[in-house]
């Protein structure tokens, strides 16, 4: 892991709060089936393992942040409740009416909103949730999306304006500004130079990419 993920998923920690609380907005359910798409190398997957009693599928494309999750779920004796698996949500093969919850943060804009509604209402339970974690803007271009593809809008939780930067951008400007000014080992960075101009681009627009919970529930059996 280079030094920019080691530093990077520490700062990715500070948010683990919205999450958490988005969370508890959810019914207690006794042991539900959970997916975590897109998982990465699983910060929010062992965070499911602490809320809840549940059963959780973590599956990314990328075998390499797997492998990463795996380390991890092995460490902390989740063996029984947690399966990775290297999957892309459009060709899953999990049953119909499977999971209580679906959870993503920032992937279904990727792959497409609609695409992933349709994948996501399949395999969730009547009832269920899909939980999603996105920029306040993509999502309102969205927002009709949701009602066509069988779901209701439970509840909307904002993280505070301006968070990306100051919770995350800023101390990693800090940190790159540093790195240079010493020339302490920069080769650990991939591509500094995009980092920096992402970087840039979120200073100058603080709002673009402030970022809420939308937790969804199914409720039509077929769409």
């Amino acid at each position: 892991m280079s030094y920019k993920e080691l530093y990077t998923e520490r700062l990715r920690e500070k948010f683990l709060k919205y999450m958490k609380e988005a969370f508890e907005l959810l019914p207690e359910m006794e042991k539900p089936k959970i997916l975590d798409l897109g998982c990465g190398s699983g910060l929010l997957t062992i965070e499911f393992a602490k809320l809840s009693n549940g059963d959780i599928i973590a599956i990314d494309i990328d075998q390499v942040l797997l492998d990463r999750l795996n380390k991890k779920i092995k460490a902390r004796n989740l063996t029984s409740r947690i399966l990775t698996k290297r999957m892309d949500l459009l060709k899953n093969d999990f049953p119909e009416n499977y999971f209580d919850i679906v959870w993503e943060a920032g992937v279904v804009q990727i792959i497409g909103f609609k695409k992933s509604f349709e994948a996501c209402h399949r395999i969730l339970k009547v009832g269920g949730y899909l939980v999603l974690g996105q920029a306040i803007k993509t999502m309102d271009k969205n927002r009709d999306l949701i009602t066509k593809y069988g779901f209701n809008l439970i509840k909307q939780l904002n993280w505070p304006e301006g968070c990306w930067w100051t919770e995350y951008y800023e101390p990693l400007d800090n940190k790159i500004k540093e790195i240079r000014k010493e020339k302490k080992d920069p080769h650990l960075f991939k591509n500094i130079e995009a980092i920096e101009a992402e970087i840039r681009w979120v200073k100058a627009n603080p709002n673009e990419s402030d970022c809420a919970y939308y937790i969804l529930q199914k409720i039509k059996t077929k769409i």
